[in-house]
Order: structure tokens, then sequence, then C-alpha cells
């Protein structure tokens, strides 16, 4: 049985895969989605929910700890920040 052992605020290193390398802070999980912000790249990305549990429990993702309050703030900000810039010069 998968169970949904991922919760906003963790931050997650990626092993394999075209993202190899990076680290996926969770900011928001959505319906269908999970809505990370990529590092070190600052690039929002969202994950289908399934992707990202058969990466937990393939350990093509792998947990690293649960962000401090401040940092993921800042995390937040960043991610927010990103979704507005298509609109900046509109």
């Amino acid at each position: 049985m998968v169970t949904t052992s991922y919760k906003k605020q963790e931050i997650y290193s990626v092993e394999a895969g075209d993202y190899i390398g990076q680290m996926f802070v969770v900011i928001d999980i959505a319906d269908d989605y999970v809505c990370c912000l990529t590092l070190p790249n600052m690039e929002n990305i969202s994950v289908p929910k399934d992707s990202f549990e058969q990466g937990r429990n393939t350990d093509i993702i792998r947990f690293i700890e649960k962000l401090p309050k401040d940092v993921f703030k800042i995390s937040v900000a960043q991610y927010k920040a990103n979704e507005n810039t298509n609109n900046r010069w509109k």
C-alpha cells in the first residue's frame, strides 16, 4: 500500500532522472500534483502525485529534512514570484 507520507516544508534530493542533482522543496500539495521549487535552479515544477510517490518508494527522490520555517517562507516567496513572472510584461 502506497501512502502519502510527504508534507509541505519538506526537501528531497533527486537521485536519478531528468532532475538528478537537484532538490525539490514541497511548497503545496494540490489534488493531483505536488508543487515544488527546484534548487538550485529556483524553478517551479508540478509533479503528479503518483510519480512523486513512486519516486519516494524507489529512492529516485530521497527525503532530506523538514525545512526551518524561515527558510521555507523564502522558498514560498520565490515560488510565488516565479508564478507571477509570466504576467510581469503584460
